[in-house]
């Protein structure tokens, strides 16, 4: 029997990520594991839809928090210049 060598090129001849798009999912596993507090593992093994959720979910919030600290400030900043004024004269 005769030892056949099989060549194959893996080069696109299949559906997946390449080594460029390394950066996609390491950026989504670092959103997670940084601000969600989930393990490397617990969020490589995530299914794409459920980390998309998450990190969606958490860019939610993060606009959300926002919009109440510029909501407190521009009233902490109303409420304040009347008081300033009423330092001066004491």
């Amino acid at each position: 029997m005769s030892k056949v060598r099989l060549c194959y090129q893996w080069e696109h001849h299949f559906f997946g990520l390449n080594p460029e798009d390394k950066d996609l999912y390491l950026e989504q596993l670092f959103i997670l594991v940084y601000h969600l507090g989930f393990t490397y593992n617990d969020a490589y093994k995530l299914p794409v839809w459920e980390r998309f959720w998450f990190i969606s979910r958490l860019k939610k919030e993060f606009e959300t928090a926002k919009e109440n600290n510029t909501k407190a400030t521009s009233n902490a900043q109303r409420t304040n210049s009347g008081s300033r004024n009423a330092r001066k004269f004491l």
